[in-house]
């Protein structure tokens, strides 16, 4: 069933029966299944979308089941994918929501001065029971909001984007195609009438996510927006005609820094010498525990580097041993002094309040 709500279609995810296996549910083919379905779904609302859809199956009795279960599923969910960074942000956050969620008391339906208004619990597996459908809805509806927070970063990042100037953006991030569309929109308040933003975008185009940067530059030009398209060697040559630079990112890091497709670091460590303002464009559900030391400080070798000369196979290391094969899709991290701020879904913040809001998140 699909729901619209401020011009965005959601999905309202089934509340599945409990007598299912829960033994028998496949948490990674789900989440290939959700990611499949929904294009314009992230990696962390899939892994929490993933998680809610286990809990329908689950027989849990407890809260101690609940949680460990959920350890469970997340930790073979990280595992089967090779950058687990972005889905395990997603398990944290909603194993945090979780928590949070089953502290509070279920309430029954009798009437019990001495307990606040909260019925006496005869049976512990039946008032459980009624804390997890409470939770299962609950859940759906956290969902929900997550996925809307796209429009909600279009509203706060308005303000932002000025007449007469140049923005220039990079990596097929759908979350920034959507601000620059609606910032370059009329939006009528009712009690206001915010006019259409005039700029003009330059978009470096990566030969790895051509296809997504296609995408949004086409949206864009139907907006009515003047976009012109550059390589990434051209980025230098054109930075001196931008007024400010904003990216989006797979996942925000606990220092208020970024992990994002390979080239937005060369990109923000430029805009830096050139004095041009960084911005990402972030859903606050990215935001994470992740603490990057590095480039190379990842769990997880990704292949970019492949030394090897003419005396040696490509497929082998020196002690015989097989190589790691590339990722397709690379990642970097940009750390938080190269950021200006983040256009996130409740508020824009400086990469200091970013850390502050993980840290208030995880504790």
């Amino acid at each position: 069933m699909a729901n619209v709500q401020n011009g965005a279609v959601t999905r309202e995810l089934p509340l599945r029966g409990s007598n299912a296996d829960a033994e028998s549910f496949d948490i990674v083919a789900t989440y290939h299944r959700l990611l499949k379905e929904d294009p314009d779904l992230t990696m962390p609302m899939a892994a929490i979308e993933a998680l809610i859809e286990f809990l329908g199956h689950s027989q849990v009795k407890t809260v101690y089941e609940t949680i460990d279960l959920v350890k469970t599923q997340s930790e073979k969910l990280q595992a089967a994918v090779r950058n687990p960074i972005a889905l395990s942000h997603g398990t944290d956050l909603f194993s945090q929501y979780l928590i949070m969620s089953l502290k509070q008391p279920a309430s029954g339906n009798g009437n019990n001065s001495s307990s606040g208004g909260k019925a006496p619990i005869d049976n512990p597996h039946e008032s459980f029971e009624v804390v997890r459908q409470h939770l299962l809805r609950n859940s759906r509806l956290f969902a929900i909001r997550a996925k809307d927070a796209r429009e909600r970063i279009a509203v706060n990042g308005r303000k932002h984007l000025h007449d007469d100037t140049t923005i220039l953006t990079m990596g097929g991030s759908r979350v920034v195609g959507n601000l620059l569309a609606r910032a370059a929109a009329k939006h009528d308040y009712g009690w206001y009438t915010d006019p259409p933003r005039r700029f003009r975008v330059i978009y470096a185009v990566d030969p790895a996510l051509a296809a997504q940067s296609d995408e949004v530059v086409a949206s864009l030009r139907n907006q009515g927006i003047q976009v012109a398209t550059i390589p990434f060697t051209a980025l230098a040559y054109a930075m001196a005609k931008v007024d400010k630079v904003i990216v989006g990112a797979e996942a925000v890091t606990a220092n208020g820094g970024i992990i994002s497709s390979m080239g937005t670091y060369s990109l923000a460590v430029l805009a830096k010498a050139k004095g041009k303002p960084l911005y990402v464009a972030a859903e606050q559900h990215k935001f994470g525990k992740t603490f990057p030391v590095d480039e190379f400080d990842f769990s997880f070798d990704q292949g970019v580097i492949d030394f090897y000369s003419s005396s040696s196979s490509r497929n082998q290391t020196k002690d015989g041993k097989g190589k790691t094969e590339p990722m397709p899709d690379p990642i970097d991290f940009t750390p938080p002094e190269l950021i200006e701020a983040f256009f996130a879904d409740h508020k824009v913040l400086t990469p200091d309040e970013v850390a502050k809001e993980v840290i208030d998140m995880l504790m």
